[in-house]
């Protein structure tokens, strides 16, 4: 495998989406100059089909917040 098999996640609340959806994450770390946490995920099937499900509940999450 190499680094494009796996997905790099640096976002807290995309973190908890994952884990809250049953994806396991292989290890976190740090970004070596921005010293941000990140974890790391294997890219599948399902992964794909969450991140694509996070995105469009966060679109219509900005959508609806333009309607107020």
């Amino acid at each position: 495998m190499s680094l494009k098999d796996y997905f790099f996640c640096y976002s807290t609340t995309l973190y908890h989406f994952l884990r809250a959806n049953g994806q396991r994450y292989v290890c976190s770390g740090l970004h070596e100059k921005t010293m941000n946490k990140f974890w790391l995920f294997e890219k599948t099937e399902e992964l794909k089909r969450l991140l694509d499900e996070y995105d469009q509940r966060k679109a219509e999450f900005k959508r609806r917040q333009g309607e107020v």
